[in-house]
C-alpha cells in the first residue's frame, strides 16, 4: 500500500531519517520509537512537508515525489497529528463536516460517514453541539480521529495518539483502533510500545533515523530487547 524507498530526510544540515526503507501493507503498523527517532518526520514526508535529499514514496502503486500535500491527501491518505488540531471555537458536529468536505471523493457520503464514525465513538454524537475546545483530552483525540475518518481514507496515519492521555483512556483508544483496522489500514507513531502492539499487526523500531527491528506484533512482544528497552521489563 505505502512503500518507502531509501528515504533520506534534513532538517537545514542535521540528517533526521538516513536511508530508510519501509513497506506497510493493509492492516496496521506500528513504528515505535523514541522522541528524536525520525517518526513524525517520516509522517511529513509522506505528506510532502518534508523534502526528501534521496528516495521515493509511493502509495498504491502511484509516486507521491512530486505531488502537492492535498493531492496525497486526496489519494485517500488521512493524519492525525500529535497536536489534535481541532477548531476549537467550533462544534463537534462542524469539526466533523470540515473533514468530509476536504476530499472531493467523500463530500457526496458525508452524511452516512458520518453516521459511521458515530457508531465508532458514540460521545461525539452526544457532544454535536458542544465546542471542541471545551471537549477533554481523550474526547478531542477521539474528535481528531472522528474527522480524519470522515475524508474515507484508506489510510489512516496517527501520531502518538496516546501523547497527554491518562492510561485507561490510552488503553480504551487502542481498543478502538484494533476493531477499525478492519475497516481502513492504519499506521501508529508511538513510544507507547506495550499498548501499541495490542491494536497492530507488524511493528518497526526506529532509533536515530533507522529502523533497527522490524517484526509481527507477537514477534516484538516477545523480544527481550524491546521488553527491555521499550516495554519497561
Amino acid at each position: 500500500m505505502l512503500e518507502l524507498k531509501n528515504i533520506s530526510c534534513s532538517y537545514g544540515r542535521m540528517p533526521v531519517v538516513r536511508d530508510l526503507t519501509l513497506k506497510i501493507e493493509e492492516g496496521s503498523t506500528g513504528l515505535f520509537g523514541p522522541n528524536g527517532a525520525g517518526k513524525t518526520t517520516i509522517i511529513n514526508a509522506i505528506l510532502g512537508l518534508v523534502s526528501l535529499k534521496t528516495g521515493s514514496i509511493s502509495f498504491r502503486g502511484i509516486e507521491l515525489n512530486k505531488l502537492k500535500t492535498h493531492e496525497r491527501v486526496h489519494l485517500g491518505i488521512s493524519v492525525v497529528p500529535q497536536e489534535r488540531e481541532l477548531f476549537p471555537l467550533m462544534t463537534v458536529y462542524e469539526n466533523l463536516i470540515v473533514g468530509g468536505q476536504n476530499v472531493p471523493s467523500a463530500r457526496e457520503h458525508v452524511e452516512k460517514t458520518l453516521e459511521e464514525v458515530c457508531e465508532i465513538f458514540p460521545i461525539l454524537k452526544e457532544r454535536f453541539e458542544q465546542k471542541a475546545g471545551t471537549m477533554s483530552g481523550g474526547q478531542q483525540r477521539q474528535l481528531a480521529v472522528g474527522r480524519a475518518l470522515m475524508a474515507k481514507p484508506k489510510l489512516l496515519i496517527l501520531d502518538e495518539p496516546s501523547l497527554g492521555l491518562q492510561p485507561s483512556i490510552v488503553h480504551d483508544l487502542f481498543t478502538i483502533l484494533k476493531d477499525m483496522k478492519k475497516d481502513v489500514s492504519i499506521m501508529v507513531t508511538e513510544q507507547n510500545v506495550r499498548e501499541s502492539l495490542r491494536a497492530v499487526d507488524t511493528g518497526h523500531i526506529m532509533e536515530n533515523g533507522e529502523i533497527i527491528i522490524t517484526g509481527t506484533a507477537d514477534e516484538l512482544s516477545n523480544n527481550p530487547e524491546v521488553e527491555k528497552a521499550y516495554m519497561g521489563l
